[in-house]
């Protein structure tokens, strides 16, 4: 009886012993799968870019069309450099007409309104019989002359403001128009500025479309390039046994 018991006493153990082994071998086995996983990687696959692409978008970028052509799509380059020429025409012929119109609604105003008669109808804070609410700067010439500095407010003040309008030389305070604080001069003046201002705002329009095109023929012209291969640095396989994850006990990981 003695001698059952002491072999049951060795079986539970060894029994135990063992148990102690596969729970070292488990963790032992868990600690190199995680290394092997963590340790051995591998650089991961590269795009590799054409230079063709930078090439024809920076050439499309300089003269719309360019890159197009140097694609072969002969078609879509001239369409490209159409609309730039049509953008650089527009944008000289607005521009020029507008400073023409400019110079002439300026030389319009020097004739037609007179600081000297304005000046006469200022009594304090009020001028032609309004409040005033924009200065009017002025000089004295060598003469001893007060007179007005005719930058860009100046021009603007004589077409915009109420208190201005008694400087035009067909004002009349009983005139219809009187009213309105207009004159048949300042209305033409004023017509003409507003004609000048739209010419600017077209010229500046086509100056943003001869942008936009250049933009777009860059972009179009790389996207259109066969720019792209995949290189692939590295290929990698892992399989290893994680046994304490039992949802996942057996795992493989490609990376490429």
């Amino acid at each position: 009886m003695g001698r059952n018991g002491a072999i049951i006493g060795r079986f539970f153990l060894a029994l135990i012993k063992s148990q102690k082994l596969i729970i070292i071998l488990i963790i032992g086995l868990l600690m190199f799968s995680t290394s092997y996983a963590q340790g051995d990687t591998q650089p991961q696959a590269k795009l590799k870019v054409d230079k063709r692409m930078l090439k024809n978008f920076v050439k499309s970028l300089i003269i719309p069309g360019w890159g197009q052509i140097e694609n072969g799509n002969k078609i879509r380059g001239i369409i490209y450099v159409t609309a730039e020429i049509a953008g650089i025409y527009g944008y000289k012929t607005n521009y020029d007409a507008g400073a023409d119109k400019e110079l002439e609604f300026k030389a319009f105003g020097d004739e037609h309104w007179d600081y000297g008669v304005w000046s006469l109808n200022n009594d304090g804070d009020r001028a032609c019989g309004n409040l005033r609410t924009h200065p009017m700067p002025v000089y004295t010439d060598p003469d001893g002359v007060e007179r007005p500095i005719k930058h860009h407010h100046f021009y603007e003040n004589i077409s915009k403001y109420p208190e201005f309008v008694c400087g035009w030389d067909d004002w009349d305070p009983k005139a219809a128009l009187a009213e309105a604080d207009l004159t048949p001069n300042k209305i033409t003046y004023v017509e003409m500025r507003t004609r000048s201002n739209e010419l600017y705002r077209n010229a500046q329009l086509a100056g943003t479309l001869i942008m936009v095109n250049h933009l777009i023929s860059a972009f179009d012209a790389a996207l259109g390039t066969d720019m792209t291969s995949f290189e692939s640095t590295s290929f990698a396989g892992k399989f290893y046994i994680n046994p304490l994850n039992v949802s996942r006990g057996i795992t493989m990981e490609v990376t490429f």
